[in-house]
């Protein structure tokens, strides 16, 4: 079996249009983030809520929406799963996902997340150099990066048998856009698109579902301007599990204005009770992961001519600790040797973790 990240798409304009980029397998081989408490989060019969109910986002057209975020390498090594015929969804087609209620789209601490309180971590620049933009397979192998994320090989489907057994292709009529592997747990990310995850399935290393959850009422904004109503739903982008608690990145791929701000954000969500814990402040994350280390959260926002920040939040609180400027919007974040490496559109960092 063969696997490989997905195309990688052109940005929104103004920025200058990228072209298509096909990673082949056989490259990818070698590639080895208080006010009262929020109300109870309820399970639903029904994977999507009518416009209007209670919790339920208000529905947004996609057509036109900017193209999606390229889907990283796949992690290379023997820790790779086994990829084999996917799995016919059963298991999760009997579940009801956990419909969580509408977050309050701005900072906001509810509860702490469990984890310590260490200093937070010092990042020091130690290289920037411009990119080709379009050698994102190169930058992961030079390096020798990889993200634990597994993709179908370009221009295959689900049916084609390139997602691992243990996860079902579909939830009902949603796909398989993202399966993150994680070692101790894997999540599973559904959607129409694979620019439209909604629905999150956490399994455990014996790839039991543990938890099931929908994020329809995180997607859309509370307040947009109607002309960008099309661009505006967005996506979950991102997801792990530390410590019983899950944490997630949610946002749309366009400006900031759009949505009058309120995009980007990371949430902590308790496994257990999918109570939400904390909501960050907006465009702190749009990058397409985000890196958990110790008792932080590191993450990166930026969109064409926005300002463009890597970032170090509290895993306790969500709250910013510190930013540093970057050159352009940031799009993956690995931690490796005690250093994170950041790849930006046109900018490639090296920072030692302090």
């Amino acid at each position: 079996m063969r696997y490989a990240a997905r195309v990688l798409a052109a940005p929104p304009p103004p920025q200058p249009p990228r072209p298509a980029r096909w990673l082949t397998a056989a490259l990818l081989a070698v590639c080895a983030c208080q006010p009262a408490s929020t109300p109870p989060a309820r399970a639903s019969q029904d994977a999507a809520a009518p416009p209007g109910a209670a919790g339920a986002a208000t529905p947004a057209p996609h057509d036109g929406a900017p193209p999606p975020r390229p889907a990283p390498p796949p992690r290379g090594g023997d820790g790779r799963p086994a990829l084999v015929a996917a799995g016919d969804g059963a298991a999760l087609d009997s579940r009801s996902p956990v419909r969580l209620p509408p977050p309050p789209f701005g900072a906001a601490l509810f509860r702490r997340a469990p984890a310590g309180s260490s200093a937070a971590p010092r990042l020091v620049k130690v290289s920037e150099k411009k990119n080709q933009i379009t050698d994102e397979a190169a930058w992961f192998t030079t390096n020798g990066l990889a993200l634990p994320m597994i993709t179908p090989a370009p221009g295959a489907d689900a049916a084609s048998g390139t997602f691992p057994s243990f996860a079902p292709a579909r939830y009902r009529d949603q796909a398989l856009v993202k399966a993150i592997d994680h070692g101790d747990h894997s999540a599973l990310l559904y959607g129409p698109s694979f620019a439209e995850a909604r629905f999150v399935a956490i399994l455990d290393a014996a790839h039991a579902i543990v938890a099931f959850f929908d994020f329809e009422s995180f997607l859309m904004p509370p307040e947009f301007e109607p002309k960008e109503a099309g661009f505006v739903k967005g996506s979950i982008g991102w997801a792990a599990v530390e410590d019983g608690v899950l944490y997630v990145s949610s946002g749309h791929r366009t400006y900031a204005a759009s949505s009058k701000g309120k995009n980007a954000y990371l949430s902590a969500i308790e496994l257990a009770s999918g109570q939400l814990l904390w909501q960050s402040a907006p465009l702190v994350c749009n990058a397409e992961n985000f890196v958990l280390h110790g008792d932080h959260l590191l993450c990166g926002y930026g969109f064409t001519a926005e300002p463009d920040f890597l970032y170090v939040l509290e895993r306790a609180t969500g709250k910013v600790v510190s930013k540093l400027p970057l050159k352009s919007g940031p799009e993956f974040l690995v931690e490796k040797d005690g250093k994170l490496f950041v790849r930006t559109y046109d900018t490639d960092y090296v920072f030692e973790i302090r």
